[in-house]
């Protein structure tokens, strides 16, 4: 008994010095931060567009960084921080597939190799169940990428891509060049602070992006009917090889789609994404009542991402209208006359050989009018590649924001033969004059910019053409009439005319007196035949 009781204490002892130890050697853990009052602390920071001078007023919402851009136009609705570089996390694959689909066909191959699967986290986001020489066709690899957000499908889809585009060297990985050629695709579409390594958008320091620059790669995104079909599918399956016996079947996380909690009815597409370094983000397009809108949250905490897009979407629609500019802009005419702007074809081709772009229109707040825009106009586009045919651009703000623009086009290709300006002066619009009333704001700026332009008006030229014309043509006619016309002394046409007369009535004299001399003898004839019956 007595060894026992000895021994008790001593493995208390002992058992105590261990813990000790241990807790001596093991560092504590730092507690994991509060992301509520973080997210209610980013409710406070400044909406940029809450400052802008009759514009409505934006929902306070948690995200850190977030944007609402109209998708045409790219008229930014609400602002905030959306220049802050930020980790994109799957969002990234939104340019992934937007690459695949503008450079490959759905039937095309994707094979996986052993760098798409294995360079992956096997904690991360994945389809499961492939080896090095499987395969899937592009249209399955993109629902795979954008419902089930697979990591090693999304880099299968980009080392396709650049194998097929032949984007890589010898010293360079096939995900590497689609990488570069992210970039530069992003770069083409306006982005400013993007800088993309892979594609699938795994967490790397040299990886990021902005709210505005994800927004006008959506732009592109939310444009292409299928992208958007694939991206607001809520499940998808199919058989990873023909020989399976049972369907591979995914759902998407997203909870804006149809059945899920938040579901939005004009969602266009939507991607979401994570990583711990930036929370969660989402990208999501929408449509209502012909206006399509973009919207980017970055650091938010879920379910959150949705609410916000949800009141950023009803922000939108709510206090907004589109607003064509053809049928409202008075400040710029078009002078072309009724002679070119008719049904009849009386030239073969009745198309105005100048004109405004229909579909243009600008985004203004509900409480302004069209007349409260400034526009100036901007020459500068015709040296892009694809605007030849443009003239200028109309540029339009209300209150210092970009809300739209519209371009004056040539209708006809043959624009040479009617505009002449003297060598090294700047090409202005023909017959686009701006209104004696003009107090908008940089126009005056624009026309300082254009002299020495010598203008043809071209519909003069043709009325003066068609009436020589007609001038000719009755000269004609009235030399005709005189040459056949016989002109006599007076009184001679009346003793003609007697003469034709009464010759007339000698000749008809002379025709009865033959008609009875024939009856005369015909009785005679009959007469002797009857005596000599």
């Amino acid at each position: 008994m007595k060894p026992m009781k000895l021994f008790v204490p001593f493995i208390s002892v002992l058992t105590a010095a261990m813990l000790l130890v241990t807790s001596a050697a093991v560092p504590v853990c730092a507690a994991e931060p509060d992301y509520e009052a973080q997210r209610e602390e980013q409710k406070t920071l400044p909406v940029q567009t809450d400052a802008i001078e009759n514009w409505p007023k934006g929902p306070a919402i948690g995200a850190r960084s977030a944007i609402l851009m109209e998708m045409n136009t790219h008229t930014i609705l609400y602002e905030k921080n959306i220049h802050e570089k930020n980790y994109p996390a799957s969002t990234t694959k939104i340019l992934t597939c937007l690459l695949a689909m503008q450079n490959c066909t759905m039937d095309e191959t994707v094979t996986f190799s052993y760098d798409s699967i294995h360079d992956v986290p096997t904690d991360g986001s994945k389809l499961g169940g492939v080896d090095e020489g499987d395969s899937l066709t592009m249209e399955q690899a993109l629902y795979c990428v954008l419902v089930q957000s697979a990591n090693e499908v999304a880099s299968a889809v980009g080392e396709h891509v650049a194998q097929k585009l032949e984007l890589t060297d010898e010293n360079q990985k096939p995900i590497d060049a689609f990488a570069d050629f992210m970039n530069e695709k992003a770069a083409e579409l306006g982005c400013q602070n993007t800088h993309f390594v892979n594609a699938n958008g795994l967490y790397d320091d040299n990886h990021y992006t902005t709210a505005y620059d994800l927004a006008l790669i959506g732009c592109e995104f939310f444009n292409n009917e299928l992208l958007c079909k694939m991206s607001s599918t809520p499940q998808y399956h199919f058989r990873l090889n023909p020989t399976d016996e049972d369907e591979r079947w995914m759902a998407s996380k997203n909870q804006l789609y149809k059945g899920k909690p938040y579901e939005y009815s004009y969602l266009l597409g939507s991607k979401t994404g994570f990583v711990s370094q930036s929370r969660q983000t989402l990208v999501s397009g929408a449509e209502k009542n012909g206006m399509k809108l973009v919207c980017v949250i970055f650091c938010e905490e879920t379910p959150y991402q949705f609410e916000d897009t949800i009141a950023l979407f009803q922000y939108g629609f709510e206090n907004f209208q589109r607003l064509s500019v053809s049928e409202n802009e008075t400040n710029y005419k078009i002078i072309t006359g009724d002679l070119f702007d008719t049904d009849n074809d009386l030239f073969g081709d009745s198309t105005p050989l100048m004109s405004m772009e229909e579909d243009s229109y600008v985004i203004l707040p509900n409480t302004a009018d069209f007349a409260d825009t400034v526009s100036s106009l901007d020459y500068e586009n015709q040296a892009i590649p694809g605007n030849e045919d443009v003239i200028a651009t109309i540029n339009y703000t209300y209150s210092g924001v970009p809300v739209g623009s519209c371009k004056i086009i040539f209708s006809k290709s043959g624009k040479t033969d009617f505009t002449f300006a003297p060598e090294n002066t700047i090409p202005d619009i023909a017959e686009i004059t701006k209104n004696t009333q003009a107090d908008t704001q940089g126009t005056s700026d624009a026309s300082n910019n254009v002299s020495n332009v010598i203008f043809i008006n071209v519909q003069n030229v043709i009325i003066s053409i068609v009436i020589l014309a007609a001038v000719a043509i009755v000269l004609l006619f009235v030399i005709s009439i005189l040459k056949s016309y016989n002109f006599s002394p007076k009184g001679q046409s009346n003793r003609r005319r007697r003469k034709r007369r009464q010759e007339g009535r000698v000749e008809r004299l002379h025709s009865f007196r033959r008609r009875m001399r024939e009856r005369r003898h015909q009785r005679q004839k009959r007469k002797a035949y009857k005596k000599r019956r």
